[in-house]
């Protein structure tokens, strides 16, 4: 593997740089823009992807001051474990090249590259030593000067300022998606509602399956309880076909257009209970 730093590979810095992309795209008003970079991120962030694994290390390690001599000892060579135990790195170059193709194809050759990032110096040791560790021809002194400057960020007395002014990823992100959805819907969103876009930005697939399931049956509740004192001919015809569709909707498609349906349920739901 290549031993120069290549911050167009570089998974902390691609992160951001969407992120950050993201951001501006919101300022600007380009929402569609925005929302493209964000399915981007669900479509190769999943939990099966290899992007998303070292993501998640890359994260911990960046992220993660203020501890002893020994625990830094210790996260290191967990860290470095971790690299020879659970990443396919075939794999991971692949699912990375088809981001990069990914997103000139869709934002324009380098364009976001060319977002400014903060923290580039402890990124650039990081996504080095993890290339290294996965190495079949491991470079020692390379990887020892390396874990040296990983050493020293990870036992600093505080959290370095630029990392301080990076946004905790989740909350971002949750943020951008409740806009677009705010603009989509012309009004806030109900409690119930931005649950179930957080949990759809966080991977919770679990967690919305199960929303799902809760939403599908109080819903239906709702309608029989209303219906019971309704006395529309009109709207009691319309109760079957609503039924109907309200369960034929899957409770496994964790995707953005399954969402959009469950939301409209919630707000059918809220409506006949008087919310």
């Amino acid at each position: 593997m290549n031993r120069v730093h290549n911050k167009k590979r570089n998974i902390g810095i691609i992160y951001d740089q969407i992120i950050n992309f993201t951001c501006s795209s919101i300022i600007e008003e380009n929402n569609n823009q925005a929302e493209n970079a964000l399915n981007i991120i669900k479509k190769h962030f999943k939990n099966s992807k290899q992007l998303k694994k070292e993501y998640k290390l890359f994260k911990a390690l960046a992220t993660t001051t203020g501890v002893s001599d020994q625990l830094a000892y210790s996260i290191i060579s967990e860290a470095k474990k971790a690299c020879n135990e659970l990443f396919d790195s075939e794999e991971l170059e692949r699912e990375k090249s088809l981001l990069i193709k990914d997103l000139n194809y869709n934002f324009g050759r380098g364009k976001i590259f060319e977002q400014k990032i903060s923290n580039y110096r402890i990124y650039a040791t990081i996504q080095t030593l993890l290339n290294e560790w996965r190495s079949q021809n491991h470079n020692f002194d390379l990887s020892t000067e390396y874990e040296i400057k990983l050493h020293n960020h990870l036992t600093s007395d505080k959290k370095l300022n630029e990392i301080k002014r990076i946004p905790k990823v989740d909350k971002l992100t949750y943020k951008l998606m409740k806009e677009m959805f705010d603009k989509k819907y012309k009004q806030a969103l109900t409690e119930d509602q931005q649950k179930l876009i957080t949990l759809y930005v966080n991977d919770e697939d679990d967690k919305l399956i199960e929303s799902f399931k809760t939403i599908k049956t109080d819903s239906i509740n709702s309608i029989n309880n209303y219906f019971n004192n309704c006395n529309n001919a009109i709207l009691k015809e319309k109760k079957k076909a609503v039924i109907k569709n309200i369960t034929s909707l899957s409770v496994e498609n964790t995707e953005k257009t399954n969402i959009e349906k469950y939301l409209t349920v919630l707000k059918l739901r809220d409506e006949l209970i008087g919310e």
